[in-house]
């Protein structure tokens, strides 16, 4: 009987210290950023991957930037920040000009995976890299890179937030390569919208567009002019928010790329003066957020009074 229950003592004992092992082995690593040089590394390493860094840099405090080769001379880089912006990580790709048809292909096929892999395990949230890949895939299930251009597919879990863009392949327009990949937190991604929207009104002044600031719904709805396309920044909120079934021919008709109907949504803009309809650019923002007060950067069309939201930062 003692004997019994020493066996059954010790066989408890070993279970707690497998279950904790295997727990202990399970906890997701979170590394510092920006990323150093032998994390970089460890982590290339054990994904198996054929990346050799070429050159590191740190332009600025709190940021960290590696450029990269595979054996096929594809370029990468992977720049992680960390502090005032928030933390972010960033992979860009270039595919060298002799790169074939059936290159693009394998790389796509067998890097893809590896690649979503590494970003999110740089970023502490591996996890979550298997549900994001095969929401990627299901996104381009939808669309034909001949057809509809570039893609841009964001997906958000908790507070993280997943960017991809996507870009014909150079050699082969029928076949997408991966131009950026990026994972942010919700902070970020609020103050990079700032950052955006700068951008946004910089360009339009550039082009000699029109930027017209602090202009209300109601002013919207009654604007007469002989320029085809202006630049609108109204403060609001959106309500009413929904997808589309398809891309309306008006909104086609106005955009320089072949849209893809996930690539915006349709929604009320909402201020103290009245309300109308307009198109927004894909956000990761929920209904919540796009509910509070915003500054709406909007591109607006002449002809058929078309608007179209392309960033909307918190109002400060």
């Amino acid at each position: 009987m003692y004997l019994k229950r020493k066996y059954i003592s010790l066989l408890y004992v070993l279970i707690i210290a497998l279950t904790v092992g295997c727990s202990n082995s399970m906890e997701e690593i979170v590394y510092n950023f920006p990323l150093e040089r032998d994390v970089v590394e460890q982590v290339i390493l054990e994904k198996q991957l054929t990346w050799r860094i070429e050159d590191e840099q740190s332009l600025n405090e709190g940021q960290s930037n590696f450029s990269l080769r595979d054996e096929d001379n594809v370029f990468c880089s992977i720049n992680s920040t960390d502090g005032e912006w928030g933390r972010v990580i960033i992979l860009q790709f270039h595919f060298p000009l002799d790169y074939t048809t059936e290159q693009i292909q394998q790389f796509n096929k067998e890097e893809w995976p590896s690649i979503f892999e590494l970003t999110c395990t740089f970023y502490g949230n591996s996890k979550n890299a298997k549900k994001i890949y095969k929401e990627f895939l299901g996104y381009l299930k939808g669309r034909n890179s001949n057809e509809y251009d570039y893609g841009y597919f964001t997906k958000r879990i908790d507070d993280t937030h997943f960017r991809v863009k996507l870009a014909p392949f150079t050699n082969n327009s029928n076949y997408y390569q991966i131009a950026t990949l990026e994972i942010l937190n919700s902070e970020t991604y609020e103050k990079r919208a700032f950052e955006f929207a700068k951008g946004w009104i910089n360009r339009a002044k550039r082009q000699g567009i029109k930027v017209l600031d602090n202009i209300s719904v109601s002013d919207i709805i009654e604007i007469k002019t002989e320029d085809e396309e202006l630049r609108l920044i109204v403060e609001g909120h959106l309500e009413d928010i929904q997808e589309l079934k398809n891309i309306p021919k008006n909104l086609q008709e106005v955009l320089t790329h072949h849209a893809h109907k996930d690539d915006y949504f349709t929604a009320k803009l909402v201020d103290d003066t009245s309300s109308m309809d307009v198109f927004v650019l894909a956000t990761s923002l929920n209904s919540r957020e796009l509910g509070q007060d915003r500054s709406h950067h909007i591109n607006y069309y002449t002809k058929g009074k078309l608007s179209v939201i392309n960033f909307s930062p918190l109002n400060e």
